[in-house]
């Protein structure tokens, strides 16, 4: 036979009696050998199958045995393997197993493995589709059964509709009178259907007090029959069983996978109606209950569960979703804004504010969202929100409602306003920073989830305050002067950047002045370090003052400084720096204290770069030293002839060279 026709056959053979079949026998007549035997590898079951025998009789090699037959050593190790005559041949498709084939009785065990190695191919791909089959086949029988017992698995049993069926499944097989379904849940006994006279009864209408005396007898396992019902104690006592006459009762359990669950009772008024002849059929009946009724339950056990899971997805969700608002900015009313819009939208609220502990220890209204002009007013107002400190200042959430509301939000919970509010500390390292007030029209009162949640988002956004306020304070100190408070070197050249750009853009014009304190050395040796330091203080916030907003101020280093004036002309510029000087020499009228030297530079008049303004700046600044100090000085031209005071004071004339004066 010849390869393709062997391939041919083994794909139009549905049978795996007989493909085991031609595949020995192709073995046998390729190889030489006296016999061969067939095994398809079931991985469910972790088995390999001979598909030489048939029904039950089928030889089977266990995976987990740790057994030493050929085909199972040859499956393990993925190769061929000789036992004497024999050779066993792994056969896989696509890197996976999917049976062996040992042939028995070869002459040439070397000619016989090539010859193997040629058909294990097409061997492989006989027993993988065989596999594909099978598992198809039992997908589809398994598919049936899901069908007929469908409308029974997903009935709700507490429907009107699965009870019925089951009354008129039931009624032709077993006569009663009464007959009631018992589980047991939580250590509680519930009755789950239950029939008077042919009738359905509400399960909440058919509790008894001999229900826990049926459980207890369930628990054993096994059927009971009570032939008379009066003559026990425990029923006796039960006014509705002697209303309604009852007299004898068949007791079956319900046992599922996980055990005993409940009990299926049927009741008859004539005594000793039941005998041992009528347990088998019920239990029979029980049996397919029990199972009905476990998968049942186990539904509802995996919607709860799936509830929470949903519920859980959505806290995740919500949380999420405020962490990447709290993570988009450092920007921290920026970040509010966000954050409490993403809060009302997420957790489903009408409006909020978020208020903020100030330095003073108060607490300030930072940002509002949904709520009206004059609720927002009420709540910036400082008197009132002096009356709801005491909320402010919670460790935990706390509901608010007319009822509790603190006077500041009394107007919140009128008639027409809201219903329902809660107060939220934003903590960080359990310390109250500030508090997050949501309102809502419609609801009445949050789950221990939802509580939780927010819970977890004030914490969220208690961190974010404090980390935006740390950045803005490292900015703060990254960007400035630790002396004087005004912008330090590195910053002033970005802004300086870019103006310049601003400048080329719109055809605008700026000026640079560079200040330096004159004798600035001698007055800190006169007067002591400490008086130097105050002397710079003093004369930055000189600068500063005197200057316009949009303008730019920074401690150039050392004793200079530096004056980046916006949108103004030669004219303009000039007269800025003779009013920063003529400011420092009036300080010094009633105290020693140093005067000031300048030099200006106007873009694009003297120069369109960063670097070469600030160098003819500098230049400026150096003829107006040696020119005697205190003066401004453009293009090598004091701008304004003043006395200077440093003789008058004593401070010596001192040269360029010594850039400390």
């Amino acid at each position: 036979m010849e390869i393709a026709q062997l391939t041919t056959q083994l794909a139009a053979t549905e049978d795996s009696s007989l493909i085991g079949e031609l595949v020995a026998k192709a073995a046998v007549g390729f190889t030489g050998a006296t016999g061969a035997r067939v095994y398809l590898l079931n991985r469910a079951e972790g088995l390999l199958v001979s598909l030489l025998d048939k029904g039950d009789k089928a030889q089977q090699l266990s995976l987990h045995s740790g057994g030493t037959a050929l085909p199972l050593l040859a499956l393990d190790s993925r190769r061929s393997v000789r036992a004497g005559s024999d050779l066993a041949v792994p056969l896989s498709f696509a890197d996976r197993e999917v049976g062996v084939v040992v042939i028995e009785g070869v002459a040439d065990l070397e000619a016989a493995e090539q010859e193997m190695n040629r058909l294990r191919g097409v061997f492989a791909l006989a027993l993988v589709q065989l596999a594909t089959r099978q598992e198809m086949l039992y997908q589809w029988r398994f598919l049936e059964v899901i069908t007929t017992l469908n409308w029974l698995i997903t009935s709700d049993l507490e429907s009107r509709e699965f009870y019925d069926a089951l009354h008129q499944l039931i009624k032709g097989l077993i006569d009663y009178d009464w007959m009631k379904i018992l589980v047991t849940e939580q250590n509680s006994v519930k009755v789950l259907a239950f029939f008077r006279d042919g009738e359905a009864v509400a399960p909440d209408d058919a509790v008894q007090p001999s229900d826990k005396t049926l459980t207890a007898r369930f628990a054993a396992g096994y059927p009971d029959i009570i032939e008379d019902l009066q003559a026990i104690p425990e029923f006796a006592g039960d006014a509705l069983l002697g209303q309604a006459n009852l007299r004898s009762v068949l007791m079956v359990p319900l046992v599922a996978k996980s055990g005993v669950i409940g009990g299926l009772c049927f009741y008859s008024r004539e005594k000793g109606k039941y005998a041992e002849k009528d347990s088998p059929l019920a239990q029979q009946l029980a049996g397919q209950l029990a199972t009905v009724i476990e998968n049942t339950l186990l539904i509802r056990e995996m919607a709860r569960k799936n509830r929470e899971i949903e519920e859980s997805h959505r806290r995740l969700a919500t949380l999420n979703a405020i962490a990447e608002t709290l993570t988009r900015s450092l920007d921290l009313e920026l970040v509010l804004r966000e954050v409490l819009g993403k809060v009302i939208e997420v957790a489903d609220w009408d409006a909020g504010a978020i208020f903020l502990q100030q330095q003073d220890k108060s607490f300030a209204l930072s940002v509002f969202k949904g709520l009206s002009d004059g609720h927002a007013q009420h709540l910036a107002d400082e008197q009132n929100r002096a009356t709801g400190m005491g909320y402010f200042l919670k460790n935990e959430p706390v509901a608010v409602t007319a009822d509790n509301a603190p006077p500041f939000l009394n107007a919140f919970f009128v008639p027409g306003a809201f219903s329902f509010g809660i107060s939220v500390p934003l903590k960080h390292k359990k310390e109250v920073g500030g508090t997050l007030l949501l309102f809502d029209r419609e609801k009445q009162e949050l789950s221990l989830q939802e509580w939780e949640v927010l819970e977890a988002v004030g914490n969220q956004i208690g961190v974010a305050v404090e980390n935006a306020r740390l950045y803005h304070k490292v900015k703060l100190m990254a960007e400035h002067d630790a002396l004087t408070g005004l912008f330090n070197r590195h910053k002033f050249f970005s802004l300086l950047d870019m103006e310049l750009m601003r400048c080329q853009r719109y055809k605008a014009k700026c000026g640079i002045l560079l200040l330096d304190i004159d004798h600035f050395k001698d007055y800190n040796d006169t007067f002591g370090h400490p008086a130097g330091d105050e002397c710079l203080k003093r004369a930055a916030r000189i600068f500063k003052d005197s200057v316009r907003n949009t303008d730019v101020t920074a401690r150039y280093g050392g004793e200079e400084f530096v004056v980046l004036v916006v949108e103004t002309n030669a004219q303009g510029v000039l007269a800025v720096a003779e009013r920063l000087r003529r400011k420092i020499e009036a300080e010094g009228q009633n105290e020693p204290f140093p005067t000031v030297s300048i030099g200006m530079a106007i873009y694009p008049d003297d120069a369109i770069s960063a670097q070469n303004l600030l160098l003819i700046a500098d230049n400026a600044l150096y003829t107006a030293k040696r020119l005697g100090r205190n003066r401004t000085v453009w293009r090598d031209t004091v701008q304004t002839i003043t006395v200077t005071r440093e003789v008058n004071e004593g401070f010596p004339a001192v040269d360029r060279r010594n850039r400390n004066l």
